[in-house]
This record gives structure tokens, C-alpha cells and sequence, in this order.
């Protein structure tokens, strides 16, 4: 089964996809960038999902930081958010740094569509 990792600093949003993908994906959620960087690290991953307007750091430097760790094998990576700053998304896809966004809420076909069409 597909591993993913899933950090947003909502938990309810964590407890809906872990719930909605139990039977699609082995997943791990956490609302710690250092957390997700660290499962990451240490598993083979197939997707990284992560929100973009966080506490700790956004989005994108989180995806940023992942990339720094050089990771061999590397993950799709997925931006869902209801609160990217145009510019942010469009750098993001331009160095490579999301393959998809997904505007929040999201629901779980949408979801679904967008994943395999990456």
C-alpha cells in the first residue's frame, strides 16, 4: 500500500483524509514540519501532502526544506490550501516543488481525481 504523509496545522483536516484514504494509502499525518520531514526521511514515500499557510512555516518552505534532504526517492508532492498567495503556487510549480494544488475543502473523488493524473 501507498505511503503518504500529510501535514496541516488543522487537525480535523488531518482526521477527514486519514478516515477517507485508510483503504487507498498507509497514512501519516502530523501538524510538525519537522515530524513530516522526519517520516520522510526515514520511509519510502509515495506522496507528501502539505497545506500551505502554517504556524511553524508554510507550505512551500517546508517543500523547500524536503528537497534540501535530498531524498533518493522522490515523492509527488501536493499543496492543498484555501489561503496560497497566487505567487507562492506559481513558484512552487515552477522549481518543481508541487506536481498539484488543490484548493481547500476538498473532497475525497476531487482528491482522488487530482492524485492520479499525477
Amino acid at each position: 500500500m501507498p505511503r503518504v504523509v500529510y501535514l496541516d496545522d488543522e487537525e480535523i483536516n488531518l482526521l477527514l483524509f486519514k478516515e477517507m484514504f485508510k483503504k487507498d494509502f498507509e497514512v501519516f499525518t502530523t501538524t510538525f514540519p519537522e515530524e513530516a520531514l522526519e517520516y520522510v526521511k526515514n520511509n519510502h514515500v509515495e506522496f507528501v501532502f502539505t497545506d500551505q499557510r502554517m504556524p511553524l512555516m508554510t507550505g512551500v518552505e517546508f517543500l523547500k526544506e524536503m528537497e534540501e534532504m535530498g531524498i533518493p526517492a522522490r515523492p509527488k508532492k501536493v499543496m492543498i490550501s484555501g489561503y496560497a498567495a497566487e505567487g507562492e503556487v506559481s513558484e512552487a510549480i515552477q522549481q518543481n516543488l508541487i506536481e498539484c494544488f488543490i484548493d481547500k475543502p476538498w473532497t475525497y473523488d476531487g482528491l482522488k481525481t487530482a492524485i492520479s493524473t499525477i
